[in-house]
């Protein structure tokens, strides 16, 4: 992975930032379906619990989302 030191224009600053964002939110969404498939699987979790996890983790997501928009004026794809 690129270190902030490494990189010389903004070109590559935003290339960095949107593959560190990109990994972010994927990690996000991979930890989403291991707990949906978690609670389809054994519905013992309480459904609270289960709801709170998910919208946390939607709220972790659009968030990220709008620090790269913030950074870089552009939606993260």
């Amino acid at each position: 992975m690129t270190t902030i030191e490494e990189l010389k224009n903004s070109t590559e600053f935003k290339t960095f930032l949107h593959e560190t964002f990109t990994i972010m939110i994927k990690e996000l969404v991979d930890t989403e379906t291991q707990i949906i498939t978690n609670h389809h699987n054994n519905p013992t979790i309480p459904f609270d619990y289960y709801n709170l996890m998910i919208r946390e983790i939607n709220s972790q997501i659009l968030c990220k989302r709008e620090v790269y928009k913030r950074l870089t004026g552009e939606d993260l794809e």
